[in-house]
């Protein structure tokens, strides 16, 4: 029996976020950007997920204690933890997908949750300028200016010459969006590394 489409694409996305846990573990990014200039954006990704790892911990031990049934007590510690490693695969994710300057046309490319947002080659990009900006706080695309910041906001604008198309993917369709920018506002770990590696 064929899978349904919508089926296919979430077996894709799970094994995609555990091969990106894989990868993390070893300390590696994916082998599409082998090569090339990274530009993280991870600098506090791991709050969160730490946060709810601790507590997950607490959540079992208290249920262990709660719980008189000793099958209740191992399904719901298996599914906080499943719950859990999906969480650590999101962020593994982000961590292996990196943006990068490509190594051959020195193009930026920018991505999110492993797909690839925008490429930007380096002839178009007339500006750019570190800028603390502390909102939005999520992927947004309007008015020819696209913002992919982290959880507090963004820290580099680029000014283009002239339009590129971007493209903002997303498990719910109604947030996926589509068009083209001439302003980037994004967030990087170190904004003078970018500049330098876009110096023509």
């Amino acid at each position: 029996m064929r899978a349904s489409p919508s089926t296919s694409g979430d077996t894709h996305r799970r094994v995609g976020g555990y091969r990106s846990l894989l990868l993390w573990a070893r300390g590696r990014t994916d082998r599409t950007a082998s090569g090339e200039t990274m530009v993280h954006a991870a600098s506090g990704t791991l709050a969160l997920p730490l946060a709810f790892a601790a507590a997950t911990a607490v959540e079992i031990a208290v249920l262990h204690l709660l719980i008189p049934w000793l099958w209740v007590q191992v399904a719901v510690a298996v599914l906080s933890v499943w719950s859990l490693l999906q969480l650590f695969c999101l962020l593994a994710v982000e961590r292996v997908h990196p943006h990068y300057v490509d190594a051959h046309t020195g193009s930026l490319i920018l991505r999110r949750s492993g797909h690839v947002v925008a490429t930007i080659p380096r002839a178009a990009i007339t500006g750019i300028r570190t800028v603390s900006r502390f909102s939005p706080t999520a992927p947004t695309l309007g008015d020819e200016h696209l913002y992919l910041p982290n959880q507090d906001g963004t820290n580099l604008d680029l000014t283009l010459g002239e339009p590129v198309d971007t493209r903002l993917e997303s498990i719910v369709p109604s947030w996926r969006r589509a068009g083209r920018a001439t302003r980037i506002s994004l967030y990087v770990d170190d904004p003078a590394d970018l500049v330098e590696a876009l110096r023509p």
